[in-house]
């Protein structure tokens, strides 16, 4: 995709490299992270409104080792918006309320050269009420390294960037591009519009602004983004591509709305590297896409089926939020691809169960009345409603959602290959609002056709079949 904006940066690496349970969705440190979904309120002239939803996002780095990080702002469909560098010292943390980012704002999240105050270079001393004495033979943490500690060195490294509000509107034009309505659904891919879709689609605006950042540890500045050859052809004297492997950042994202009263958190997600991965990665699709010959990825990748719950009753109401790394759209027709496969179960507190189709037919069709695909774009937050969800039980229950490649490969429709997807939900009631992980229930790429259906990620108690991989 063509870059609208170019801000460079750059950086060489040096720490130390720890991972937990590769293929496991859990919150350790990582090499990179995905900010799955980020929400920014607008006014009706484009603006973002200081009293809606906003987004902010926190980045640790857990080391005692100076890192670049390197953070690439994505829209819904997955087009690349603007990427910058910014630089974190030993045990630092850096912050960035995304409404800043949409206002060009850079100087209230910048990092670099006369953005820190103290004394840098030690660890502090270690408290706590341990009955074991810290004597002699003690060793606390490592004394961390500086910004402008070397190597490292930080050539070509743009920040601070200061004030860049004279480009908040190219911005908002990346952000906004594929935020109207899609009314038309194709469920054949025959280039017609099948059904028309009255749920959240129809009635989509600009407003509320929503996209997503991936956000990695990094050799040195650069200005490309990670469906670009360059970003993976890099020659860092180390491995091939600006990517480090140094599982060092934790993140969390929290999500404020001062004129409703809601506040929401959910733990950015980890990515954790392995040098001696040799499977598909969160980052094959963007280094299939880009055309580098440097296809091995070191990045674990996610899960394939997501389960939650869903509350709507007693005043609560629920919203799923789904991100994965492909969108669905006929451009050419203006229908959204309701053809490609992804499948749902729902059950409730009364023992009723639905089920919108069968593996052999993805779209719905052999039931005479196809599925509306509610998630068409890279990432959307959607009301877990029966509109949305035809026939959904009313009440409180729980939705299985499974995604190809766990869904059996009997489809006649071909998909892109490497796909994946990240599941959270978000729960309302009155003036309160909260979100947890969605469970991962399927990681094809970790675990192979044991995780398809119909066993997913479970232990049926009548024996062990689960497994995971040989190496990490």
């Amino acid at each position: 995709m063509k870059k609208t904006i170019i801000l460079a940066l750059a950086l060489a690496l040096v720490g130390g490299v720890a991972y937990a349970n590769f293929c496991a969705r859990d919150i350790v440190p990582s090499a990179s992270l995905l900010v799955p979904y980020i929400i920014v309120d607008t006014n009706a002239d484009g603006t973002p409104n200081p009293n809606g939803y906003t987004t902010l996002t926190v980045v640790t780095n857990v080391s005692s080792a100076k890192q670049l990080i390197h953070v690439t702002v994505w829209n819904a469909a997955s087009d690349p918006v603007v990427d910058f560098d910014e630089v974190l010292s030993g045990y630092d943390v850096w912050s960035i309320n995304w409404r800043d980012l949409v206002t060009g704002n850079f100087n209230l999240f910048d990092t670099g050269p006369g953005f820190w105050t103290g004394t840098i270079g030690t660890a502090g001393d270690a408290f706590g009420p341990t009955s074991n004495p810290l004597g002699a033979t003690f060793v606390g943490l490592a004394d961390p390294q500086d910004v402008d500690y070397t190597p490292p060195a930080v050539l070509g490294c743009g920040y601070p960037w200061g004030d860049l509000s004279i480009y908040s509107g190219i911005i908002k034009a990346g952000l906004t591009d594929p935020l109207v309505a899609w009314v038309d659904q194709d469920t054949n891919c025959d280039d017609e519009a099948e059904i028309t879709f009255s749920g959240w689609l129809a009635s989509l605006t600009a407003s509320p602004l929503f996209f997503y950042a991936t956000i990695d540890t990094v050799f040195a500045c650069n200005g490309f983004f990670p469906n670009q050859t360059e970003y993976w052809d890099f020659d860092n004297g180390v491995f091939a591509g600006y990517n480090t492997r140094n599982n060092v950042l934790t993140g969390y994202d929290f999500y404020l709305n001062f004129s409703a009263n809601y506040s929401e958190s959910t733990p950015a997600v980890g990515l954790e590297a392995s040098s001696i991965w040799p499977g598909v990665g969160f980052y094959s699709k963007e280094r299939d896409d880009s055309g580098t010959l440097n296809t091995q990825d070191d990045r674990e990748p996610l899960g394939t089926a997501y389960a939650f719950n869903y509350l709507n009753a007693g005043g609560v109401t629920t919203d799923v939020v789904v991100w994965k790394n492909y969108h669905e759209f006929d451009t050419v027709n203006d229908n959204v691809l309701a053809c490609l496969p992804y499948i749902y179960y729902a059950w409730d507190e009364a023992e009723q169960a639905k089920a919108r189709t069968i593996t052999t037919c993805p779209s719905g069709l052999c039931f005479g009345n196809p599925e509306p695909n509610v998630f068409p774009f890279e990432t959307q937050k959607v009301p877990v409603t029966a509109t949305n969800f035809t026939g959904l039980m009313t009440g409180n229950g729980w939705m299985l959602i499974v995604f190809d490649p766990s869904i059996p490969t009997n489809q006649t429709i071909v998909v892109e290959d490497f796909l994946q997807a990240y599941v959270f939900a978000k729960y309302n009631f009155g003036a309160y609002s909260t979100s947890v992980e969605a469970t991962t229930m399927s990681n094809f790429w970790c675990f192979g056709t044991d995780q398809q259906l119909p066993f997913l990620n479970v232990y049926e108690g009548t024996g062990f079949w689960y497994a995971g991989p040989a190496t990490p």
